[in-house]
C-alpha cells in the first residue's frame, strides 16, 4: 500500500486498460481520472493538473508521444509513466519524456512499485529536463515514402517555421531554428489516424496549455 496518495491520471485507447488500471488504483488509495487518447488528457489536465501522468504510447488522435513531450515541456512537475507493448525492459525508451517505463503484458508488480515511487517525488520538477527533450511530429502525408513540410515551433524564440520531416522512423533528428540559432530535437511518428477532434488542434494544444499550471 503506497504511503502517500496522488492524483493520477491514466491514458489508454484501451477501454479495458483504462478500466483495469482505474479499478487498482483507486482500490490503493488514490485519486483517478481516465483519458482515451492526448486530446483528451489536454483537457483533463486544464481541468486540474495530476501529480502523476500513465500514459501508453501508441494511440489514435495525439500519440502518447507527442502528448509527454508536450506535458514535459509545459508542466514538468508532473511525474510521468509510460506505458507500451512496442518498448521492451524497464528503462524509458530513448527520446521519450518520461520518467519511468512499464512494459505492458509483464505484470503490475513493478507498475505498482513506480507509482509508489511517484507519489513520493510528486510536484519536485525535474530541472534540465524539457531542454533535451524530443519534439514528436506525426506529419500527415498521402504517400509514406516521400517527406512532407511541417509547422514546428522554436521552444526558445517561439516562432514557427517550416520544417521537412521524413517517414516516421522513431529516430532523434536535430534542425536548427531559423531564427535563433536553437538547436531543436525531434522524431517523427506514424499517427494511427489523421482523425483531429475539431474542438482541439496540436498547434493550439502546444502553445495555449494549461490555464491551471502553475509556474
Amino acid at each position: 500500500m503506497p504511503s502517500l496518495k496522488a492524483k493520477l491520471l491514466v491514458v489508454d485507447d484501451e477501454p479495458s486498460t483504462r478500466d483495469l488500471f482505474s479499478q487498482i488504483f483507486v482500490g490503493l488509495g488514490h485519486s483517478v481520472r481516465i483519458a482515451e487518447d492526448g486530446f483528451s488528457a489536454l483537457e483533463q489536465i486544464r481541468e486540474e493538473v495530476p501529480d502523476i501522468l500513465l500514459s501508453d504510447l501508441n494511440m489514435p488522435g495525439m500519440s502518447g508521444f507527442e502528448l509527454l513531450s508536450v506535458v514535459r515541456r509545459k508542466i514538468p512537475k508532473i511525474y510521468v509513466i509510460a506505458t507500451s507493448g512496442a518498448f521492451s525492459g524497464d528503462a524509458v525508451p530513448q527520446g521519450i519524456a518520461a520518467d519511468a517505463f512499464h512494459e505492458k503484458a509483464t505484470g503490475l508488480g513493478r507498475l505498482f512499485n513506480i507509482v509508489e515511487t511517484a507519489a513520493l517525488v510528486a510536484n519536485q520538477v525535474r530541472l534540465g529536463s524539457s531542454a533535451s527533450t524530443p519534439i514528436w511530429i506525426s506529419p500527415s502525408r498521402s504517400d509514406e515514402s516521400s517527406d512532407a513540410n511541417v509547422l514546428i515551433t522554436c521552444p526558445e524564440c517561439l516562432r514557427a517555421f517550416s520544417l521537412s520531416v521524413g517517414p516516421a522512423d522513431f529516430v532523434i533528428h536535430e534542425a536548427s531554428c531559423v531564427y535563433c540559432d536553437t538547436m531543436i530535437h525531434y522524431a517523427t511518428v506514424q499517427p494511427m489516424n489523421s482523425v483531429v477532434p475539431h474542438r482541439f488542434h496540436e498547434q493550439s494544444a502546444a502553445q495555449d496549455f494549461p490555464r491551471t499550471a502553475e509556474p
